[in-house]
């Protein structure tokens, strides 16, 4: 015989909820409207915008001031430059210049030492040396700053050679020079 099934014994299915109602659902409380508050309701907000703006004002102010005033160092500065410039420009052509009467002074103890011919090589290098000093005298600043950078473009390389010489030789002269004190 077959066992019949027990109410106690059997589980009910759950039953599916019903659908809410579209008017069912709780409305929110309506909510008073707000009165418009007036413009000194906030008196440090406006305080504060206040002193915001005057500071920002104050600030453009000294940056200016300070730009103006850094122009002016700056033009000092430039001026005090290109003065140290030419007067270093003069230095130099003058000491071109003696190295060329040196050389040429010198080229005479050279024919009777070597010969005639290691002579007239001093004696052009001399000349090239008082051309050199020459053409630093007749030049402004500019002109020898354009010309030294067309050089350094086409010739690199001569013009570090150049340079390592003029180093070395402000080298040994301020070495010479230290020692003498």
């Amino acid at each position: 015989m077959a066992k019949a099934a027990t109410p106690a014994t059997k589980k009910a299915a759950p039953r599916p909820r019903a659908p809410a109602k579209a008017g069912a659902t709780k409305a929110a409380p309506a909510r008073k409207p707000v009165k418009a508050k007036a413009a000194t309701a906030h008196p440090i907000r406006d305080q504060l915008a206040a002193t915001r703006d005057t500071i920002k004002s104050e600030a453009s102010k000294k940056a200016a001031s300070l730009k103006g005033e850094a122009t002016t160092l700056k033009n000092q500065a430039s001026a005090k430059a290109r003065d140290a410039a030419a007067k270093g420009k003069d230095k130099a052509a003058e000491a071109v210049g003696s190295l060329a009467k040196l050389l040429e002074d010198s080229a005479g103890t050279v024919d009777s030492k070597f010969g005639k011919q290691y002579g007239d090589y001093a004696r052009s290098a001399a000349a090239t040396v008082a051309g050199l000093a020459s053409t630093l005298d007749k030049k402004d600043l500019d002109e020898l700053a354009a010309s030294t950078r067309d050089m350094v473009k086409k010739n690199p390389a001569i013009a570090v050679g150049a340079a390592t010489v003029i180093g070395f030789v402000l080298a040994r002269m301020l070495k010479g020079g230290s020692n003498n004190d």
